[in-house]
């Protein structure tokens, strides 16, 4: 695999180029299975056979009933030029040679030959030549012809060397041209096909934070690129959105924070005397709001996330545990009901599910009056949280989870952050959080569902 070449222009001209090859070899393997004989003797019957064809074609009879045997000037040449390697004989019904080929050793032999015979060894100075001969009865015009060819074996097999040679030059030669000639058509194709690629590589390479709006176009592609091109574009999505939402959380954390440092550097200022109260108050929404925001950051990030099989109801009692004081301060108390099934363990970040229950009971008990009761049910399938409050209005159900939203613009003791951090870790451990919007509550009841069933009832 380290051999292929790294671009997709290389990888698919050397792919096709291997299968042209491939095809190429199979090809000459199956001609020289099926086409080519496998020995000189069959080489030398097919040429005899193939010769009495000839004979055949060109036989003729001219009006005073001479008959002439007119061959092809390739085949006639052989007769003229290898006397001694090729000849033919045409006899009639009543025995007598009516055409023949030149006179030569060969000839002289076929005429000396008795007709059963087909192999003769002939004399030709220092060679010893070995005719081999067929014979073959043909009809023309009404008559009856025998026409005998003879061959020597070393003309077959020069020809046949000289012919496979020359075969093998001119298939060779005319191999490399259309490979060379294929090899272009496929760079040219190719190298077409994978324009809009570049282009679409250049657009992405030109993507940053100020132009994250730029989307890359399909148009053009190959239709097995189109998903990773859209995919890529909806990632780009995914980044706007985020960076979008990033700038709108700064921004509004800006604003958050510019009004306590207002009045705190207000109180520092006049008369030259603070008010050490007002000052304390000062710092401890700033630093409420500081620490959520700080939740919030960290929260959003998936890789501060350690899961493992943790609890429900023992994250419940810790929470409450450590909530228990700030209620006592408001009147309020904390109950927590086990229902018939409790949850079993679950898979989660322990101290995100512990910021999770801990931001709604916080939440529960800033907007229940004194006397009444925060009430936390444990189910198999997550946890809910109930207050006695006034509820919350229809018109409001849409922002409650919207970062710096608060019901009511006057509260000065939220950052509006705290169900924005519920959101963030449901949605970080695939869980579901939604308001329980039944008209016979009292109050708001929040609902965790850990499971597939809808939460606890």
């Amino acid at each position: 695999m380290k051999m292929l070449p790294r671009s997709l222009t290389g990888r698919l001209m050397a792919a096709t180029m291997l299968a042209v090859i491939a095809a190429t070899i199979a090809a000459v393997l199956v001609m020289s299975a099926f086409i080519w004989p496998s020995s000189p003797d069959a080489v030398l019957r097919a040429e005899l056979a193939e010769e009495v064809e000839h004979i055949e074609e060109g036989l003729r009879i001219d009006p005073g009933g001479n008959v002439k045997v007119f061959l092809k000037p390739e085949t006639a040449n052989t007769y003229d030029a290898m006397p001694k390697d090729a000849a033919y004989l045409v006899i009639d019904a009543g025995k007598r040679t009516v055409a023949h080929s030149p006179d030569g050793p060969a000839l002289q032999a076929l005429m000396a030959m008795p007709p059963s015979a087909r192999i003769m060894p002939v004399k030709s100075g220092s060679a010893d030549i070995r005719l081999q001969v067929t014979q073959e009865t043909i009809a023309h015009e009404g008559n009856r012809y025998t026409v005998r060819v003879a061959r020597s074996d070393r003309l077959v097999t020069t020809l046949n060397d000289y012919a496979g040679e020359l075969y093998l030059r001119a298939g060779t030669i005319t191999v490399l041209l259309a490979l060379a000639t294929f090899a272009l058509v496929v760079y040219l194709t190719v190298n077409r096909m994978v324009r809009p690629l570049r282009q679409a590589s250049q657009v992405a390479a030109s993507v940053g934070p100020r132009n994250l709006g730029t989307r890359l176009r399909s148009e053009g592609l190959p239709t097995e690129v189109v998903p990773m091109i859209e995919a890529f574009n909806a990632a780009l999505a995914r980044l706007e959105n985020g960076f979008r939402v990033q700038q709108e959380f700064l921004a509004s954390a800006a604003h958050e924070l510019k009004t306590p440092l207002a009045l705190l550097q207000a109180g520092i200022e006049l008369d030259g005397a603070a008010n050490k109260a007002l000052l304390l108050r000062d710092t401890a929404l700033m630093a409420r709001q500081v620490h959520q925001l700080l939740h919030l950051a960290e929260v959003s990030e998936g890789h501060n996330y350690s899961f493992a099989p943790i609890s429900i109801a023992a994250i419940v009692d810790d929470a409450v545990d450590y909530l228990r004081r700030l209620a006592g301060q408001r009147g309020v108390t904390l109950a927590v009901d086990l229902q018939d099934r409790p949850a079993a363990m679950v898979d989660g970040d322990a101290a995100a599910v512990f910021v999770l229950v801990k931001n709604l009971l916080e939440n529960a008990i800033h907007h229940s009056p004194p006397g009444c009761v925060v009430r936390v049910a444990i189910g198999a399938d997550g946890f809910s949280v109930q207050d006695q409050g006034a509820g919350i209005a229809e018109s409001n159900h849409a922002q409650l989870f919207k970062r710096f939203w608060r019901g009511d613009p006057k509260d000065s003791q939220g950052a509006g952050l705290g169900l924005s951090i519920c959101m963030e870790i449901c949605l970080a451990h695939g869980w579901n959080i939604r308001l329980d919007r039944s008209r016979n509550r009292a109050g708001a009841r929040f609902v965790v569902c850990t499971g597939e069933n809808g939460g606890p009832a």
